[in-house]
């Protein structure tokens, strides 16, 4: 037979193997109808290296079917060479694909671990579903040479929580492959290994990256009351990276000590590009005096940190600070109002920031006057009026911005206005209009747009016409 059934509650599965033909679907949909208990069905591919492109007219046939009744289909276990069928017959769009990791064996499954895109998946499917066949299979990768199985299988038996492979993990520390010592590190911090934790503190000096951020995320899990203090040492060293990676640990630890740690160190840095990455750390403690040195920190020197300073506001919903970053829009360098503005829009949904920008709009430079454009769009107050008046400006970027916020203000009653923006001389803005007119609901937007074609001199704005003319 082509083809065999597997029911588990309301899920069916159609379990196809590599002779199923297009008639065969026309069994599978009359046996089907048999079924009144289910809501999902799985078509299981696994066994298929290749089919027929006419096989698809059956796929086609049964998805017409699951719709008529309300059934969810997805296609499960496809082979790549199948994907490329589908996408060459314009049908990939239409089936919703998944791996069904159920189908395959224990033995099957360990080899996706070599999969980049799936290996994270097939060890959360093992732990979520472990038993003393997986375990015996753990068991033989931790002891094998390949150390991407090595990995996989020290972070599997971690997720399963199984504390019998502690032994084996301790022994990972010394492995001579980086990501197999990260994960050993990873798992000792599940296992809550505080044996551990004095041979983990030397790997916040590792050469690699990610094996240093692993012992700090573990060293945070293990945190004791000395841990600070003797963190705090390691930030006395003029070595950079090691300071970023022990103020991500006191971060993560994330008590009062350690914000006084932080705190302290960022008051003392020097580095433009080390106090950056502390005030984003600082944002992460839970601490009202956290807005107000933020907001200092917007008319610092360094643009670096004044956005940092900006994203973090945003990032801790800093709204009850509105007022004090209003008052920076017009700082007299222009890139504290700039980013202060940025900030504005993020966090303000009130009218009365839109007036204020709106008011002091003239006043400013180019930079902010921008900013204040973009603002206005994402505040979504009635400001439309002066938008309009913004598609006027000399500068092209302004007029481009200007018609984005009309659209987010207006939504498809933007279109007339992005017609008229079609014959602006940038083709900043042309290109701007084209793809606002590609996002609204408009009847004769492929007449619209074959009929600017023929005038349009601009490459990407033709290019981007025919993209969208391709998606109608």
């Amino acid at each position: 037979m082509s083809y065999r059934w597997d029911k588990k509650g309301d899920v069916l599965k159609v379990i196809l193997s590599p002779n199923i033909t297009s008639n065969d679907f026309k069994n599978i949909v009359e046996e089907l109808k048999s079924f009144d208990d289910i809501r999902e069905v799985r078509l299981d591919l696994k066994s298929c290296e290749y089919i027929q492109s006419k096989v698809l007219t059956g796929f086609v046939q049964l998805n017409k079917f699951c719709k008529e009744r309300s059934l969810n289909l997805i296609l499960v276990n496809v082979n790549e060479s199948i994907v490329q069928l589908l996408e060459l017959t314009n049908l990939y769009s239409i089936f919703k694909i998944e791996r069904d990791f159920t189908s395959y064996t224990p033995e099957e499954l360990i080899s996706f671990f070599e999969d980049v895109e799936l290996a994270d998946k097939v060890s959360d499917f093992i732990a979520e579903n472990y038993n003393d066949n997986y375990k015996s299979l753990m068991k033989s990768l931790i002891k094998s040479d390949d150390p991407i199985l090595k990995e996989y299988a020290i972070l599997t038996v971690g997720k399963a929580h199984d504390y019998d492979f502690l032994e084996d993990v301790r022994a990972a520390l010394q492995d001579e492959v980086g990501n197999v010592v990260k994960a050993a590190i990873t798992v000792l911090g599940w296992f809550q290994d505080f044996e551990s934790k004095e041979k983990i503190y030397p790997f916040l000096n590792s050469e690699f990256v990610d094996v240093a951020e692993a012992a700090a995320a573990t060293i945070a899990l293990l945190a004791e009351e000395d841990d600070a203090e003797r963190l705090a040492e390691l930030l006395e060293r003029k070595d950079e990276r090691l300071k970023k990676i022990v103020i991500q640990a006191l971060t993560l630890i994330n008590d009062d000590k350690c914000y006084k740690i932080v705190k302290r160190e960022l008051e003392t840095e020097k580095n433009e590009l080390l106090i950056a990455y502390i005030i984003k750390m600082l944002s992460f403690f839970n601490k009202k005096e956290v807005e107000d040195i933020l907001i200092n920190y917007l008319s610092h020197n360094s643009n670096i940190v004044r956005e940092t300073a900006a994203s973090s506001l945003v990032r801790i919903n800093a709204v009850s600070k509105i007022e004090d970053i209003l008052k920076k829009v017009t700082d007299s360098d222009s890139m504290v109002g700039y980013f202060s503005t940025k900030a504005v829009g993020e966090l303000c949904k009130d009218k009365s920031c839109a007036d204020y920008l709106m008011k002091v709009y003239h006043s400013v430079a180019e930079n902010v006057k921008l900013a204040i454009i973009e603002a206005l769009g994402k505040i979504g107050a009635d400001c439309a009026d002066f938008l309009y008046q913004a598609l006027s400006e000399k500068n092209e970027d302004i007029r481009k911005e200007a018609l984005n916020s009309l659209y987010l203000v207006l939504g498809d009653k933007v279109k007339d206005i992005a017609l008229e923006c079609l014959k602006d001389e940038s083709w900043l803005v042309r290109y701007k209009a084209v793809e606002v007119l590609g996002k609204i609901n408009i009847a004769d937007l492929e007449n619209i747009l074959n009929e600017h074609l023929k005038g349009e001199s601009n490459k990407f704005v033709k290019e981007k016409i025919y993209s969208l003319l391709g998606e109608l």
